[in-house]
């Protein structure tokens, strides 16, 4: 685990090639995303995926069993296991959980630095595919930090106005930055990176 801020943590290939192929499987199979009726570009933005039902998150029950909740409970418990607290909150007693995506494509995928001004919750974000240039900044960060955000990684940052986790996507490497198995099992990701997101909601 890479303590990045007070409130943002880096943890270094939890998912393993199956977990990843299920975690993409899992968005494949709730992808509304009409590609077929979109406009073609040269140097196309990052597509959110239409997850929902008219809308791009899914919203999942408390106790839902899937393989997104389920990576969402091994990382809090990682953290747990370190002694990595976040103050007096607990991370397993969300109160709600979504998830939605966004797809890059290499190499000039990017997503202008931000904060996400979500009070109240914490983000679980994974890559999978391609390698993401990333970069991160918190206050009590000096300087930015850039890193190479791989497939199977997954960065955990409290996404409140307050806790000003500055975060963004400068760039996408090369296709030969997916691991072979995965990008054999997705043609897509040889070429793309997918950003999960799974936002743990405690108001």
């Amino acid at each position: 685990i890479e303590i990045m801020d007070e409130e943002c943590y880096l943890l270094r290939n939890l998912l393993g090639h199956e977990e990843q192929a299920s975690i993409f499987q899992y968005i494949q199979d709730r992808d509304k995303t009409p590609w077929g009726a979109l406009p073609r570009a040269m140097d196309p933005a990052p597509k959110t995926l239409d997850l929902g039902q008219d809308q791009p998150i899914i919203q999942l029950e408390i106790g839902d069993t899937s393989v997104v909740s389920e990576m969402v409970v091994n990382a809090t418990e990682i953290l747990r296991r370190n002694d990595i607290w976040v103050g007096d909150l607990d991370l397993r007693k969300y109160k709600s959980l979504s998830v939605a995506a966004i797809q890059y494509k290499s190499p000039n995928g990017h997503f202008p630095p931000h904060i996400d001004h979500c009070n109240n919750s914490f983000v679980y974000l994974m890559s999978l595919g391609c390698t993401a240039n990333f970069m991160v900044k918190g206050p009590t960060m000096e300087n930015k930090k850039h890193f190479k955000f791989r497939s199977g990684d997954l960065l955990i940052f409290n996404a409140s106005t307050e806790a000003s986790i500055l975060h963004g996507v400068t760039s996408i490497d090369d296709q030969g930055s997916c691991p072979v198995d995965l990008g054999n099992a997705f043609q897509v990701l040889q070429n793309h990176r997918y950003g999960v997101q799974c936002r743990l909601g405690f108001s």
